[in-house]
């Protein structure tokens, strides 16, 4: 569940970008996600055709997508417990579990460049800046 909203500020230098500007923290009873002030995302990425349908941003899953995008790009825990995690906070956000079950396969099964995409430097940047625990 969400420990904390999500605030952010629009990134001027990048299209379509966003700036954490306060800690955005997620726990289940396996893991803590702490993603921190001035992680840069672009919410959920949604194809254009299927916007007006499903906005990419200013919605249920906007906290959700800003924790999958951060443990994308950290890479501290497999591609399929991003997934999962990213499921679980959209239904924990309310979003229906028609639309969450849509938007977790699409990340399953076309994500793959988006989690292998960062070079090691930026995976070492981005560490910086997302604290994952996972619990015992």
């Amino acid at each position: 569940m969400f420990k904390t909203d999500l605030i952010t500020k629009r990134n001027v230098a990048k299209d379509n970008c966003w700036i954490v500007e306060q800690p955005l923290i997620w726990e289940d009873d396996k893991h803590e996600v702490r993603v921190l002030k001035g992680f840069d995302f672009d919410f959920a990425s949604i194809p254009t055709i299927i916007t007006n349908i499903m906005p990419s941003n200013g919605q249920e899953h906007d906290r959700a997508s800003c924790i999958h995008d951060a443990l994308y790009a950290s890479q501290w825990l497999p591609k399929a417990i991003c997934d999962k995690i990213f499921y679980d906070a959209m239904i924990d956000d309310g979003t229906s579990k028609i639309k969450a079950r849509s938007m977790y396969l699409a990340v399953k099964w076309f994500g793959d460049s988006a989690y292998k995409n960062c070079n090691k430097k930026e995976v070492e940047m981005y560490k910086r800046l997302v604290i994952v625990g996972v619990k015992k």
